[in-house]
């Protein structure tokens, strides 16, 4: 693992703060390219994906730090460590989400034509960010000897699941899918219920390599628990919206 990229003098240059910055940088350009099929400003998608950044890491740290309150309770200044890692998607998605809705509605824009255009990207986002996860050495695997496994470091001989780059390659994946389909897509909304389908059950898969999460509900960890919802989310948006369609209310 490379936690730490290079050192200039005293500063250190983090592997995972700079794959955040390359997803960000990415996306954002990429996003401002794909505006016009939505006819969304570019202004507009830049001052969202700024929004949706800020408020993601605060969601993400908030939701890392309940899942470990007893370390943070013991070690209070390592709360302001990001640096090192120690983020939850789910966080960063849900407190994103309702941030982006905000701007969305004070800027009188399209929810649904704005969450299509978005999640696809927020995919591409997250693949990256597990590369700098895997980097970092967290949300690492269970030991496996599988041949695919991966030493995460030189003091230990023990194999773990690279349920880093599984996830990486995984959400790429999703990315592609919802990219081809934004320019197909049959009903407002079609784009975000299948990211929610998709990433709810991947992540739900996932989840049982994971060797830093533990069960808390019939033994699934609270991360399932929450993919469920997302799977149900994306199941009640598609039929509502598809429905909505074929009947002829154009609700936004």
């Amino acid at each position: 693992m490379y936690p730490i990229l290079f050192s200039i003098g005293p500063i250190r240059i983090y592997s995972y703060g700079v794959m955040l910055a390359v997803a960000f940088l990415t996306v954002t350009y990429l996003i401002s390219r794909r505006a016009e099929l939505f006819k969304i400003s570019k202004d507009a998608v830049n001052n969202l994906t700024f929004v949706l950044l800020i408020s993601g890491i605060l969601g993400a740290r908030i939701f890392y730090i309940l899942l470990n309150i007893r370390y943070f309770i013991a070690q209070p200044l390592e709360a302001l460590m990001i640096h090192k890692g120690g983020l939850v998607f789910y966080g960063a998605f849900i407190i994103a989400f309702i941030s982006g809705l905000i701007f969305v509605k004070l800027h009188r824009l399209s929810v649904l034509d704005t969450a299509d255009l978005v999640v696809p990207f927020v995919a591409m986002a997250h693949s990256i960010g597990r590369i700098g996860c895997f980097l970092n050495g967290c949300c690492y695997g269970r030991p496996t000897d599988s041949f695919i496994g991966t030493i995460p470091s030189l003091h230990s001989d023990i194999r773990l699941w690279p349920t880093q780059i599984i996830s990486s390659m995984g959400l790429f994946v999703i990315f592609g899918l919802l990219f081809y389909k934004q320019a197909r897509r049959r009903f407002r909304g079609e784009i975000t219920a299948c990211y929610l389908m998709l990433y709810g059950s991947f992540r739900f898969g996932i989840e049982f390599m994971r060797g830093d999460l533990y069960p808390v509900f019939y033994n699934l960890t609270p991360t399932q628990l929450v993919s469920i919802g997302f799977v149900i989310a994306g199941l009640v948006l598609y039929f509502v919206k598809k429905t909505d369609t074929n009947t002829g209310d154009a609700s936004r």
